[in-house]
């Protein structure tokens, strides 16, 4: 799933727990159910290796700052937005992929990441997992703002 959608779950269950680590824990459990949802990431368009990486990077970073863009303007323009929690949740739902990346990327290992459960679509779906994480991210995001725009 893309960070956009990571971050934007994540960021709504922090602002519906009752603290701190719940917001943290929580972003992190969303990123393992987000990715048990059949999804496109770049292996769906058959990049790989050098190239895979560039893009997703490349990718990645666009949707993270996105996402920072997103979630400030909420906590600014909600008097009901838990500003400390939205960002643990979507910390959260970034840490599995904050950690796991570099450490795949070296020593090709991964611990927070459940790979029975991550469903990355092939080609022939692509338009179907694109189309997943729009509806995720929208859904999400739609979530934290009525969770935090009374």
């Amino acid at each position: 799933m893309n960070p956009l959608a990571h971050m934007l779950a994540g960021a709504a269950l922090g602002q519906a727990s009752p603290g701190g680590p719940w917001a943290l824990a929580g972003g992190v459990l969303s990123h393992e159910l987000l990715d048990a949802i059949p999804h496109a990431e770049g292996e769906t368009f058959g990049l790989r290796g050098i190239s895979l990486l560039r893009v997703d990077v490349l990718e990645a970073g666009a949707e993270v700052l996105v996402g920072a863009a997103l979630l400030w303007r909420l906590t600014v323009a909600c008097s009901g937005a838990r500003g400390d929690l939205v960002a643990l949740g979507a910390l959260g739902g970034l840490l599995p992929d904050l950690v796991d990346i570099p450490l795949q990327a070296v020593w090709g290992k991964m611990i927070l990441h459940v790979r029975r459960l991550h469903w990355t679509v092939g080609r022939q779906h692509a338009v179907l997992g694109v189309l997943a994480q729009i509806v995720t991210a929208g859904v999400a995001g739609a979530l934290l703002w009525f969770g935090s725009c009374r």
